[in-house]
């Protein structure tokens, strides 16, 4: 039997040469294909609050890892991020090994809400390759992802909202005495489209130090495998797209626009849970679709989350989200200038289950344009189900 570290890595990135943002890659492996799912007791290196990957790695992938400028100014969290970031992209690019090798080939495996809510056999398997490789480094630390959860459902598993209350209610310490972390995972987000064979899914890897009054996301990934396209994030430190600083540069303007709802480019959620969150989302494309210069219906909110803070999109809403939707889109929305806000317009943080998400504004304009669609939403009657 091929163990599961031959097959998908055998430790983290070697940082070549002193550059801030050098970039590194994995091998490729002539022996991807066989994936079986063992435990994992390989490590990547020992944690350590050093901020850096150690020079003795082995890379194995053909892939580019992000690599973290170290005279950024970051948030004081005693944990070693840059080795957080590089083992959830390392879970990421790994899973995405198995939905290449089966988007649109795999059957329905069961239905979680309802009819239109899927789950395949590839879903379990990429959460638990996923969980293999985040709790073989780090042992200490919570994991927290979809399939764990029964959604609209009753029986032994637990509700949303009960798996997050209990997760983040856990001692904010590990046995070693550093900041308690918890990883949010949606092994594919897009089931639906990933089932039907279209490219619009994505892995999504969130992570939330429980340290302090309130918890906090403090990294995440979005995967999208066909595209291969990584956006990542740290706070604090940045935005990345496959290792490149997200940087938006603002336009000089002689004076801010008093509305700009009607050139923008709006992703409308489709909750499939509740019958009442899927009319709202109707109400709300009838109520803006002559307003606005385009709407598009993803269902991916992980993957529209990261082309709004690549500015692809100008804004995302939804209803009734859940913790690993947006986990990972948060920090990576909000560290790429964008503002991830309730529906009345505060700053949203992972309980929130109703957003708004809107991209990084020109100067002037920070949240005008969540602004106009608040006020669209609620003179339609969107924002209640």
């Amino acid at each position: 039997m091929i163990t599961l570290h031959r097959i998908i890595f055998a430790a983290t990135t070697a940082i070549k040469g002193s550059a801030a943002f050098g970039t590194t890659r994995f091998q490729p492996s002539s022996r991807h294909k066989a994936i079986h799912f063992i435990p994992c007791s390989v490590k990547l290196h020992s944690t350590s609050n050093i901020d850096s990957v150690p020079p003795d790695a082995s890379p194995k992938r053909n892939y580019i890892y992000t690599q973290l400028d170290p005279n950024v100014n970051h948030h004081p969290y005693r944990r070693n991020l840059q080795h957080v970031l590089t083992t959830i992209e390392n879970a990421a690019y790994s899973a995405g090994e198995v939905t290449l090798a089966t988007a649109g080939k795999i059957a329905v495996k069961s239905t979680k809400a309802n009819i239109r809510d899927l789950v395949t056999e590839s879903d379990v398997q990429c959460q638990m390759l996923i969980k293999e490789i985040i709790m073989s480094e780090f042992p200490g630390d919570l994991f927290l992802g979809e399939e764990d959860v029964n959604i609209g459902g009753v029986g032994e598993e637990m509700s949303t909202s009960e798996a997050l209350t209990k997760a983040l209610g856990i001692a904010p310490r590990n046995d070693d005495g550093q900041d308690r972390l918890l990883f949010v995972v949606d092994p594919i987000d897009g089931t639906t489209n990933f089932q039907a064979g279209l490219p619009l899914y994505a892995i999504s890897i969130g992570v939330i130090s429980l340290h302090g009054n309130r918890p906090e996301v403090v990294a995440g990934v979005i995967y999208n495998p066909t595209l291969t396209k990584m956006t990542s994030a740290v706070r604090g430190r940045g935005c990345y797209l496959n290792n490149q600083r997200i940087k938006h540069r603002t336009q000089e303007q002689h004076e801010a626009r008093k509305s700009i709802l009607n050139q923008s480019l709006i992703n409308v959620g489709f909750p499939i849970a509740k019958e009442s969150t899927l009319l709202a989302s109707s109400r709300a494309v009838t109520a803006l679709a002559t307003k606005v210069r385009g709407l598009r219906m993803i269902a991916s909110a992980s993957q529209t989350m990261a082309w709004v803070a690549q500015c692809k999109l100008h804004a995302y809403f939804s209803w009734d989200l859940n913790a690993w939707d947006v986990c990972a889109g948060m920090v990576i929305v909000e560290e790429s200038g964008g503002l991830v806000s309730n529906f009345d317009g505060t700053r949203a943080d992972i309980s929130s289950r109703d957003m708004i998400i809107t991209c990084c504004p020109q100067q002037g304009e920070e949240g005008l344009l969540r602004n106009e669609l608040i006020t669209v939403l609620e003179e339609n009657d969107c924002l209640s189900y």
